[in-house]
């Protein structure tokens, strides 16, 4: 039974791992047949089958554990890479059947060297595998979008004082955004540039900018750009308004360093408390014992 269970996982690993590699790129007619009603042309068999319903079991529901692909899409609109859903996807597929193979190898060694091992435990253990490996991937989409939504927001009370700086000086508002992504570098000036884009293409202001916090879904962003579009709309001096908001973004990043600053305080307890300590004690203590064992 263990044999069995061994054999089918190992060639749903190298099955899973070969089709994901050698799968064609999807013509134009693929792509756009599943919005007029049309047929694919891709032949579908059971390896194609089996590859959609794990992608199914693993993405399509609310407990899904490498998210769904409306998730997995707004993670790439905040990362702002070239990256598309596919790519990610096939990733997390290789990942998996990867995590897989190793599972496989150890249960196989562990078997070899005459252990005992259950079936079911062999079995939790290449499922645990399979799903390990798709979610570090998505782990690590995850901490690049944090990582580049923290630098925005690192970036925010800047550019908002800029932008206060210009419209002192008699500018309107996107004359200075524009002048801010002319004359400044960063995450949030790239963004900004997507907004003085949208606004050369027909947008309202307003809109390109509640658009913008909508997909960055960052509380810092939002609550600034909904003070700038409240000021535009009932006439309030908009200088006054990005002044506050910038305090209010230093405020919060002041904040955010103070909570950073008690996480890595009871982090490096972890070290003093289960290394110098013990060491500490060792070597008062090692004289004594000497002189004990040589009475």
């Amino acid at each position: 039974m263990s044999g069995a269970l061994i054999g089918m996982f190992t060639g749903l690993g190298i099955v899973l791992i070969t089709r994901v590699l050698a799968q064609p790129k999807s013509s134009m007619a693929d792509s756009i047949a599943r919005y007029v009603g049309a047929g694919t042309t891709q032949q579908r068999n059971f390896t194609y089958e089996l590859i959609q319903r794990v992608q199914h079991l693993f993405t399509s529901r609310q407990w899904a554990p490498w998210e769904s692909d409306f998730q997995v899409s707004r993670k790439l609109r905040q990362l702002d890479t070239t990256m598309s859903l596919g790519a990610v996807r096939r990733k997390q597929v290789i990942a998996a059947a990867i995590s897989l193979l190793i599972a496989l190898l150890w249960v196989i060694l562990r078997i070899a060297s005459d252990k005992p091992l259950s079936t079911m435990i062999a079995l939790l253990i290449c499922v645990s595998a399979f799903t390990y490996g798709g979610w570090y991937v998505k782990w690590s989409l995850e901490s690049k979008t944090s990582q580049r939504i923290s630098a925005i927001e690192a970036q925010l009370p800047a550019v908002l004082d800029l932008l206060a700086f210009a419209i002192s000086a008699g500018e309107p508002a996107l004359l200075a955004i524009r002048r801010v992504t002319e004359t400044c570098s960063g995450p949030l000036t790239r963004e900004l540039k997507k907004v003085v884009n949208s606004i050369d293409s027909g947008e309202s202001l307003a809109r390109s900018l509640n658009n913008l916090s909508s997909d960055l879904d960052s509380q810092a962003l939002s609550r600034a750009f909904h003070a700038l579009t409240l000021a535009l709309e009932r006439g309030t001096p908009l200088a006054q308004v990005l002044r506050a908001q910038a305090a209010d973004a230093r405020a919060q990043q002041a904040r955010l360093l103070l909570v950073l600053a008690g996480r890595k305080e009871t982090a490096m307890m972890l070290p003093v408390v289960f290394l110098i300590l013990p060491m500490i004690v060792a070597v008062a203590l090692y004289p004594g014992i000497v002189a004990l064992q040589v009475l």
